[in-house]
């Protein structure tokens, strides 16, 4: 069996399984066989009449139209569904008095079409061409010879007038639908017309201009008045630079002075303000300044001087250019003609000046409307190229249709039916009957070759469909083709009769399984580091042994001197330290989270096992996921790693709950429980996948429950060691 292929191995074991469906199968076939070879001989039948008779194409008129010509093409081509269509038949059962099960009897069974030449220019619908001359048709009548001659004669008279009625109402119903859509093209060309002028008026003239370069002549121009205008102002404001510095004024304060001193009113003023300095200056050297002339003369100059500043303002306030200020009147309302000329040369440049700014900027307003007109122009130029498309395009569907719908109105006048009646039925004289006898030896022998034939494959197809991995080096190849690492083979262990415990636990420590387990810790040491102590046990769905698996890797751990902490993660389950004498808190399921928390009291020293230490479930728990994910849980688990040389977490399966990927950043590796025959190849690839992208830390993976292992005695353990060293060193080097 070791050189057996994968194949022949998964067909056996599905043969073990299924081989009652595979002898059902084989009983049935040669159970139908012998009825079918001990049937009595069949009586001799009826006698029959047929009834044979040959359609021909008509030789078809000349034709002016192209319609014309395409539907006699059309009805050269007929077929048998066309032959015996429902217009056929009913007429025919009209005619005839017959009910629908008989014309269909007649279609199914009773009456024969073969066209000539079929298998050689004919496809499987026995299609007649235009090289086909003829048409055979063949009834056959239980009967009488006159019936059978009146039915087919009945059959080849519809079948010409069919074919008349088709051509017609092919046309007819050509015309009909193009006349419809004919309306529609039309409606559509109107549309694409109208959005073709809306466009041309609202967007035309911007369109014309762009293609006679008007409006590239329009932002030149703009551009160039643009830097006319700069020249003008640079000039300006060359001239406003001198005056400005001749006069020692800005262009505001000439105007001010200007004014000031252009008004006689404030000339007058200003001559009496004069005045009266003068004299005051002349009698305050000889009079007092309570003298009432003295006063007489101040009064005189504070009257002018309020007179010369309300003037002022009368003047320059109004105009809202400059409020002029009561100590500076005098001095800006001094100026002498010439100066005063200059001033007014300055105020003419500023207000040539604010002119030609503003012209300046009406220009730049139009060169950028100019441009974003520009710019838009390949768009407009685009959709108007779309509409004129769609123009034409609607023009050319009209035109084709109106010429189809012409062409077809002028073929109207030409139809004629394709088919003609080249030979009137004629009945042939009714054959003899010679019975055959059967072979009984023959049937039997091929009813016992096909249910084996049928019984084999059944079981090959089951066995092809079955995704479990059956065998052990399955189990070796697939997990090795993701580059995983396997540990080692458990052997299938016998289950003692009438044990309460159901499990096969090594608890005897002279059990000739245990040295597995122990090659199976060496090799967790020696793949992982010493740093490796707590391990997680899971399994891809239930039943693959996975607790046994851990309990036994626990008590080989235990027995090899090796201090041990069991944990019961299983929290969805009730715990199996019965199995190991320890008994669990009853209060422990009532409060989960301070059993953890009391270490001390929590984990439990097994009696009948050296070194060996459990951690009992407190389930079966509801909120399983929460207490998981408990710091009391974390805390135990890192305080373990400490105090134990190996922490052994047996978890619930992948497919039952994702218990096991919660604790596994807890611990420092996961170990992946198999079984040939119950682990699935498409979940085990999936699982292993997952590992890979989540980077679990996966230690590797078991092959629980091989069958053929043979129990090991202590003095056998060497020389098994040395034989099957180099083979599982092989292997899992395959795995690493």
């Amino acid at each position: 069996m070791a050189s057996t292929p994968p194949i022949v191995k998964r067909y056996l074991i599905a043969f073990g399984q299924y081989n009652w469906l595979g002898f059902l199968l084989f009983a049935l076939a040669v159970g139908v066989s012998g009825i079918v070879a001990f049937q009595p001989p069949p009586q001799p039948p009826r006698p029959t009449y047929k009834a044979i008779g040959q359609l021909a194409y008509r030789v078809p008129p000349p034709t002016f139209t192209a319609t014309g010509s395409q539907l006699q093409e059309q009805g050269r081509t007929i077929n048998r569904d066309a032959l015996l269509s429902v217009r056929v038949l009913q007429r025919v059962a009209e005619k005839l008095n017959l009910t629908a099960d008989q014309i269909l009897e007649i279609r199914d069974k009773r009456l024969q079409i073969s066209f000539p030449g079929e298998g050689r220019s004919e496809g499987k619908e026995g299609q007649a061409t235009a090289q086909s001359q003829t048409i055979s048709l063949e009834y056959t009548d239980p009967e009488s010879p006159t019936r059978a001659t009146l039915i087919l004669e009945t059959f080849m008279k519809e079948m010409v007038e069919y074919s008349r009625w088709l051509n017609t109402s092919q046309l007819r119903g050509r015309i009909e639908a193009l006349t419809a859509r004919l309306g529609q093209v039309q409606n559509d060309l109107t549309r694409a017309e109208e959005r073709f002028y809306r466009y041309i008026s609202r967007e035309g003239s911007d369109l014309l201009a762009v293609q006679d370069g008007s409006l590239f002549s329009g932002i030149t121009s703009s551009q160039q008045q643009q830097r006319q205008i700069q020249l003008a102002l640079q000039e300006i404001d060359g001239q406003m630079a001198s005056l400005s510095k001749q006069l020692g004024l800005t262009a505001d304060q000439a105007y001010t002075s200007s004014a000031l001193s252009a008004d006689p009113i404030i000339a007058n003023l200003r001559a009496r303000i004069l005045e009266n300095e003068l004299q005051l200056v002349r009698l305050e050297q000889d009079l007092r300044p309570e003298h009432p002339t003295i006063v007489k003369l101040r009064k005189d100059q504070v009257v002018n001087n309020t007179l010369l500043q309300q003037r002022a303002q009368e003047l320059i306030g109004r105009d809202g250019i400059l409020k002029p200020l009561p100590d500076r009147i005098r001095k800006d309302s001094n100026l002498d003609p010439a100066r005063q000329q200059l001033a007014n040369q300055l105020v003419a440049l500023q207000t040539q000046r604010e002119g030609l700014l503003n012209q300046l900027t009406s220009i730049v307003k139009t060169e950028q409307e100019l441009r974003q007109q520009y710019e838009r122009f390949p768009d407009k130029q685009l959709q108007q190229a779309r509409l004129v498309q769609n123009v034409e395009f609607q023009r050319v569907i009209y035109q084709n249709i109106l010429t189809a719908l012409a062409d077809a109105q002028s073929a109207e006048a030409e139809t004629a039916s394709s088919l003609a009646i080249a030979q009137e039925p004629v009945v042939a004289p009714p054959g003899t009957y010679t019975p055959r006898a059967a072979n009984v030896l023959l049937i039997l022998a091929a009813g016992a070759g096909i249910g084996l034939v049928v019984g084999a494959g059944v079981i090959f197809l089951l066995a092809m469909v079955d995704d479990r991995l059956h065998t052990p080096q399955e189990l070796r190849d697939t997990v090795s083709d993701k580059e995983f690492p396997v540990l080692g083979q458990l052997p299938l262990m016998p289950i003692e009769e009438g044990s309460e415990r159901r499990r096969p636990i090594l608890l005897d420590a002279e059990s000739p399984y245990l040295p597995y387990y122990e090659r199976f810790r060496s090799n967790i040491r020696r793949l992982a580091s010493e740093s490796c102590k707590v391990i997680l046990i899971t399994s891809i769905a239930g039943d693959e042994g996975k607790t046994v698996t851990a309990y036994n890797l626990a008590i080989a751990s235990a027995l090899a001197g090796k201090r041990t902490l069991l944990v019961e993660a299983d929290l969805r389950s009730r715990s199996k330290a019965s199995i190991l004498q320890v008994t669990l808190d009853p209060e422990a399921a009532l409060e989960p989270l301070r059993y953890y928390a009391n270490r001390g009291e929590a984990i439990n020293l097994v009696p009948t096992i050296e070194n060996l230490y459990i951690l009992p479930s407190p389930g079966p728990q509801r909120r399983a996921a929460a207490i998981i994910e408990s710091s009391e849980l974390q805390l135990l688990l890192k305080d373990a790693k400490g105090r134990y040389d190996m922490v052994i977490v047996d978890t619930p399966s992948l497919s039952r709950c994702n218990d096991a990927l919660l604790l596994e950043p807890l611990t420092d590796g996961l170990i992946l429980v198999t079984r040939p025959g119950l682990t699935r190849s498409s979940l085990l690839n999936e699982a292993l996948d997952q590992f890979t992208e989540a980077e679990v830390s996966v230690l590797g993976v078991v092959i629980n429950g091989v069958e053929g292992l043979n129990p090991i005695s202590p003095t056998q353990l060497e020389t098994v060691d040395s034989q099957e060293t180099g083979s599982d060193e092989e292997g899992t080097r395959v795995g690493v």
